[in-house]
């Protein structure tokens, strides 16, 4: 039995990005290959040539759709990957559509800054793969059910367990150079159903998520949260103002609208105009509810609108006493920054954000309270509330990973926490801290590689990435910056006189000349 490698590509020190290389028996896999989210130099290592040769890669696994798990499949495939991609049937349905239209904003987002006029001179901004490379990766995706065995040669070979995370989601079991690993992809709430309770139990290595490892969320009835978000409702729309909701196409668009449905359906709110911004959260709405049994009702309702093209989009700005749903989820991109930026200036507008916010995403810089936004190179003034909806989120609190992790013991080698902020990874490691019998945890760094064995221990072989303790901080030097702008203006701003704003521009030049 020799040994296994295994190397942390991506949500390493961070959320996002998730994508891990094991190696060992003559195989080669790969746990997902995602993309990254969060600040300008984090998102900037998606465009960076993938940290490994595509080519040699064996099988990649899947563990869930979301993007900051496939969604740098397709460059991997543009990049000489052959492999199959194995996840279930569900993901398999699912990614096409996600990737088209992730493809579809990226061109668009290219062809915008490749315009800006302070970006004359330098190289232009390419997207990371179009159709003809989505078309190479669904020709290799091969769908596979929970709990079965499946066999990629030499010994090696991988099976998926439910993570109750969204639908389709997995936890991956690999079996490899005799030893028994174990990736939780995102992990839901509540209790996985498993196959047999014979075989949980009994790795050699955990590789754990830790999104809210360092918090615990008190337990929010559907009917409270319906209750809070019509309530949140009722205020916007008699003030005459809009309500927008940044929401991920899967899982969390499709929640809302059966909220909206339910709260329809029993009169606790009038038949308002609610509308879903975003072609690709109805693709995803149609084949989610191909594998759910509930709210199917919401489809029929005329006050539940699917919009089809910009032009309707457009037509939104023009319209209050609306709900708008569109995508990204932390309104890092697609159709919900235009609705900002038309509505975050006016006070009778409401912001409701559903959802776990990355640092550095503009969802998490409004959440903190901005009073000032750059979307799209407009500045943007906060004038709008911006609330939280909690009872939304399908990842498990720190009392649920951890009883995640009792349910996978005896762990006899290591415990790696990953997708995670520091603060999530630092308190779910104390938490475990306190559990008889588990080992040490350990943090990989983004780009460490470290040594498996059965049983034992695992030993670090090579550094992380020179960057990586400044890339997965939760401000790089681009949101200080944006942070510094709206200081300094906000300080001109309150100088009774121009004399007193040309005194500060000529301090502030003078300190920028002594660095």
């Amino acid at each position: 039995m020799s040994g296994v490698t295994i190397r942390f590509h991506g949500a390493a020190g961070t959320v996002t990005g998730s994508c891990f290389e094991v190696r060992g028996a003559g195989k080669t896999l790969l746990v997902d290959c995602g993309m990254f989210q969060g600040t300008r130099s984090l998102e900037a290592l998606n465009h960076e040539p993938l940290p490994f040769d595509p080519a040699e890669i064996d099988a990649v696994l899947l563990t869930h759709a979301h993007l900051d798990h496939s969604g740098r499949l397709a460059y991997l495939y543009a990049s000489g990957c052959k492999a199959r991609t194995y996840c279930t049937a569900p993901s398999a349905d699912i990614i096409k559509p996600l990737l088209q239209d992730a493809a579809k904003l990226q061109a668009a987002d290219a062809e915008r800054r490749n315009r800006r006029a302070d970006r004359a001179g330098l190289p232009p901004f390419v997207p990371l793969y179009d159709g003809k490379d989505i078309a190479k990766l669904h020709r290799n995706v091969r769908a596979v059910s929970y709990c079965e065995e499946n066999n990629l040669g030499n010994g090696v070979s991988f099976r998926f367990w439910d993570a109750r995370h969204i639908v389709g989601s997995a936890s991956i079991e690999i079996n490899i150079a005799g030893q028994r690993l174990l990736f939780s992809g995102d992990i839901g709430p509540g209790r996985s159903i498993n196959c047999t309770t014979s075989e949980i139990g009994g790795y050699d290595h955990v590789i754990c998520e830790s999104t809210y490892g360092d918090r615990d969320r008190e337990l929010i009835l559907v009917s409270e949260r319906r209750e809070t978000l019509a309530r949140h409702v009722e205020e916007v729309i008699a003030a005459g103002g809009n309500v927008l909701i940044p929401a991920f196409a899967l899982e969390r668009t499709q929640a809302i609208l059966e909220d909206f449905d339910a709260l329809f359906e029993s009169g606790r709110l009038s038949p308002i105009n609610v509308f879903l911004d975003s072609p690709l959260a109805q693709k995803v709405t149609m084949a989610v509810m191909r594998y759910r049994d509930s709210g199917t009702g919401m489809l029929d309702r005329t006050n539940i609108r699917f919009i089809e093209n910009v032009a309707e989009s457009k037509k939104l700005n023009r319209m209050t006493g609306v709900v708008i749903i569109a995508g990204s989820g932390m309104c890092t991109g697609g159709r919900i920054r235009h609705h900002l930026i038309r509505n975050l200036p006016r006070r009778q507008s409401r912001l409701l954000l559903p959802g776990f916010q990355v640092a550095g995403t503009l969802g998490a810089v409004l959440r903190d309270g901005a009073k000032r936004v750059r979307i799209s190179g407009n500045d943007v003034i906060v004038k709008a509330q911006v609330a939280t909806l909690e009872g939304y989120s399908n990842h498990a609190d720190r009392s649920g990973l951890v009883e995640w992790i009792k349910d996978r013991t005896p762990v006899t080698g290591s415990l790696f926490l990953v997708h995670g902020e520091q603060s999530a990874l630092a308190g779910f490691a104390d938490a475990l801290s306190a559990i008889p019998d588990l080992p040490a945890t350990i943090v990989p760094k983004l780009g460490e590689t470290w040594q498996l064995q059965p049983g034992e221990a695992a030993v670090r072989l090579t550094s992380g990435r020179p960057d990586a303790a400044d890339l997965t901080a939760s401000r790089d030097w681009i949101s200080k910056l944006a942070a510094l702008r709206e200081e300094v203006e906000e300080k001109l701003s309150k100088q009774p006189t121009n004399q007193g704003r040309e005194k500060m521009l000529a301090a502030l030049k003078r300190a920028l000349e002594s660095v």
